[in-house]
């Protein structure tokens, strides 16, 4: 199966599972009275400055994910700060407008404008990966500690007990993946040369991906070669998360209502919910990260559909429409369109095949 015919099975079964859950929005009682208008009524009303907030905030963002990346790379070179932060908007904008198949600008663009190798921007965003789903995990963690859905009836409130059990169980798992990383650090070569040597009963093909992956996540780790590198990049991601969240809570601020009675911790949460949506994304439109929301917002905070719908749309829009208008200005600065985009992360080799070659 080619490149192209995997990305449309992706956006078809997105697409798919994006179309139930709405029919079976649709089809529940506590949608039946639920009206456009008023959803256009309450984003007419919002409190601009409130607004200008959160987009100030989303902005910055990617400001503080081109200083992050830039600890990811100061063991190979210095770059510049501006390459790095033209990288994060431009590969963001490129994902918001052709979906998760466009992860592979950043890496890419990053790599030509450094001029660094190309697997180790690979190894870089592997390691950005993990970094924010530790963050992420742990802030959910947190917010089920601190400030725990209030919703009616005895099936939310076993719910909301399995969540403060969840919680700690995701504490400790968050801590124990710092420590694997360091370890992995201390021993990649030894770890990678034991499991290539264990996996020779997996097919060649696997077995490569699977310790070219290992290989390139090891190589990341180089930013854990000091105790100053390590903290930079355990305080950026932290403080990351903590503007990401800030946004979203102004988003509902903004808008007024049962949405201003929400604390910080329960953007928090919804926020966590919406990264998960992101998973299931249709080119240009979204869907996934807008559902999240919308849902988060129905089943544990019990806001009305009108609201919430409100809500799901105006917080994607904040995230969105930012990165975007950024990614335009860059690409026009650098001579460079989207199709010039796509076909650069399309030339860049693959390092699985790369290496299949090689032992064949």
């Amino acid at each position: 199966m080619s490149r192209t015919q995997r990305r449309w099975l992706g956006w078809g079964l997105g697409a798919l599972v994006l179309a139930a859950i709405v029919y079976h929005l649709s089809h529940s009682s506590h949608w039946r009275h639920f009206q456009w208008a008023r959803v256009a009524s309450l984003l007419g009303h919002l409190n601009v400055r409130l607004l200008v907030g959160a987009l100030a905030l989303s902005s910055a963002t990617y400001v503080i994910r081109a200083y992050r990346w830039r600890c990811f790379v100061r063991p190979l070179k210095r770059c510049t700060f501006a390459g790095l932060f033209e990288g994060q908007v431009l590969g963001f904008s490129f994902v918001y407008l052709i979906g998760r198949a466009g992860e592979i600008v950043r890496p890419a663009f990053i790599a030509r404008k450094e001029r660094l190798p190309f697997t180790s921007q690979v190894a870089a965003w592997l390691l950005e990966r993990i970094c924010d789903s530790i963050a992420l995990v742990l802030f959910c963690a947190l917010a089920l500690c601190f400030e725990p859905a209030h919703t009616p009836g005895a099936g939310a409130a076993s719910y909301v007990r399995q969540a403060h059990v969840a919680a700690w169980a995701v504490l400790a798992a968050g801590a124990a993946a710092i420590g694997l990383v360091i370890v992995l650090r201390a021993y990649s070569e030894k770890a990678i040369h034991a499991l290539d040597t264990r996996l020779r009963f997996l097919p060649q093909r696997l077995r490569i991906w699977l310790i070219n992956a290992l290989r390139s996540f090891s190589s990341g780790l180089k930013v854990i070669h000091s105790f100053r590198e390590l903290s930079r990049t355990i305080v950026s991601t932290g403080v990351l998360w903590m503007v990401i969240i800030t946004s979203i809570w102004l988003d509902f601020q903004c808008l007024g209502g049962a949405l201003a009675r929400l604390s910080w911790w329960s953007a928090g949460l919804i926020q966590f919910l919406a990264a998960l949506g992101l998973v299931v994304q249709l080119p240009g439109v979204g869907g996934g990260f807008q559902v999240a929301v919308l849902l988060a917002l129905r089943a544990l905070f019990r806001i009305p559909a009108s609201a919430a719908a409100g809500a799901a749309i105006l917080s994607y829009l904040t995230v969105m429409v930012p990165c975007i208008l950024m990614g335009l200005v860059v690409a026009a600065a650098e001579g460079l369109s989207f199709r010039r985009l796509r076909e650069m992360a399309e030339e860049e080799p693959s390092p699985i095949r790369r290496q299949a070659s090689i032992e064949r």
